[in-house]
């Protein structure tokens, strides 16, 4: 799809019934399955400029709501690791979808991969 809107797909899979949503996050943004990346880091304290940016995205393309995708630490020495922000981590967590839930349309989908 080019990295571009696809509003007639969407408005295509919405009028056979489906709900579409925005995924944020995944792999790309880290996973605490092999400690190399650390992208989630990034946003830990941006809840607002972040959750702004989805609900903009999600209500300009037509989405039903927005799924994170975080696969990375949320507690301090998870599997063993360095990772020394967990408290960060679940404020992130709690944070953001607390916002999402304020931001986006009544009724909207606010989900989390694991």
């Amino acid at each position: 799809c080019g990295n571009a809107p696809q509003a007639e797909l969407v408005a295509k899979w919405k009028a056979a019934g489906k709900k579409v949503i925005l995924s944020f996050g995944g792999a790309g943004m880290g996973g605490s399955w092999d400690g190399l990346n650390n992208c989630w880091e990034h946003c830990f304290g941006k809840e607002e400029h972040l959750t702004q940016q989805l609900a903009d995205i999600a209500r300009t393309q037509g989405f039903d709501g927005i799924d994170m995708d975080y696969l990375y630490y949320y507690e301090d020495g998870q599997r063993g690791s360095s990772f020394a922000k967990g408290g960060q981590a679940q404020t992130f967590l709690k944070e953001t979808t607390l916002k999402l839930r304020e931001k986006l349309p009544a009724g909207s989908l606010v989900t989390h991969s694991s």
